[in-house]
């Protein structure tokens, strides 16, 4: 059975793990390969001031909908209203593991053409949930929706940029960082607060960001001093620990403030996968950054603007 992920839409935190049974066909270009800029909105949410931004998208010629860009998720997931309005029913069901020990089930309908401005994508991978997503979004796009460009993201100027891929990788060019894919899913080399080193999730779609508590060893008593948190979303309920400011995260020479962070139980995802997850890079570390993001040679920079 092939692994695979998608997000389920968190008070807090985003990611969330299933499992297919089939691979999917990536999505096919309906029109030239040329540049594209996409206008992304910021997300106002009552547990953040700004704790995302989403994209207007249409599926099949159907209303606008508001959809959380997420890159800590692998498939198109809406809300039950919104995969209703978009003609999507029934479905055969999937598994959702989210943090913790909770599931939920979801289920995986047709692929569907979606429509961004001018861009559009053929036989775009669809899931649908029962339950409401994040307040104030119908569901989620995967930033690896746009694979098949090299994708600039720039956060604060609310753009998402799409390009062919040059001929030749970005091989030189020391600004860019590895990253191990896995699936649809990027994870970057990481230190935390330079005590604790593993792979951290690039995840927009994360209003906070997340700490494993292996990683989370140099605030020993945060069990006892730190404020519980409920992280809710379509694949369950868990509770997590909110960090005392100053977390960090370092990514070769770049250095990253990780606040706010709460530290999560990784375990069913850990388990899922061949290399330690230390944490989550979430949306408010990138929130004043442009991330560039080579889908085809597994690359990320990310710059300050």
């Amino acid at each position: 059975m092939r692994l695979a992920r998608i997000a389920a839409g968190v008070t807090i935190f985003t990611a969330a793990v299933t499992c297919f049974a089939a691979s999917d066909a990536p999505p096919k270009l309906a029109g030239p390969s040329r540049h594209y800029t996409l206008k992304l909105n910021s997300l106002f949410t009552p547990q953040a001031p700004v704790s995302g931004v989403f994209l207007k998208v249409r599926i099949d010629g159907g209303p606008a909908l508001r959809l959380l860009l997420d890159s800590g998720a692998e498939y198109i997931v809406l809300d039950k209203r919104a995969a209703s309005s978009s003609g999507r029913a029934g479905g055969s069901t999937m598994e959702l593991v989210g943090l913790g020990t909770s599931s939920k089930v979801a289920r995986r309908v047709s692929p569907g053409t979606v429509e961004i401005g001018d861009l559009v994508l053929r036989d775009c991978a669809i899931a649908a949930v029962d339950t409401p997503l994040i307040e104030g979004i119908d569901g989620v796009v995967p930033l690896s929706l746009f694979a098949g460009f090299l994708v600039r993201l720039d956060v604060p100027g609310k753009t998402l940029d799409l390009d062919p891929y040059p001929p030749d990788p970005p091989v030189q060019d020391v600004r860019y960082s590895p990253a191990r894919a896995d699936d649809r899913l990027l994870f970057l080399q990481a230190i935390v607060n330079e005590s604790h080193s593993g792979y951290v999730l690039l995840d927009t779609g994360a209003a906070y960001n997340a700490v494993a508590p292996a990683a989370a060893e140099a605030w020993k008593s945060y069990p006892l001093l730190s404020p519980r948190v409920s992280l809710r979303g379509g694949a369950g309920v868990a509770d997590g620990f909110l960090l005392p400011a100053g977390v960090r995260f370092r990514f070769g020479s770049l250095v990253l403030s990780a606040d706010p962070a709460v530290v999560v139980d990784f375990s069913e995802i850990a388990r899922r996968l061949p290399f330690e997850v230390a944490g989550v890079l979430g949306y408010s570390a990138l929130r004043r950054s442009i991330v560039t993001v080579d889908y085809r040679d597994a690359m990320v920079r990310i710059t300050g603007k």
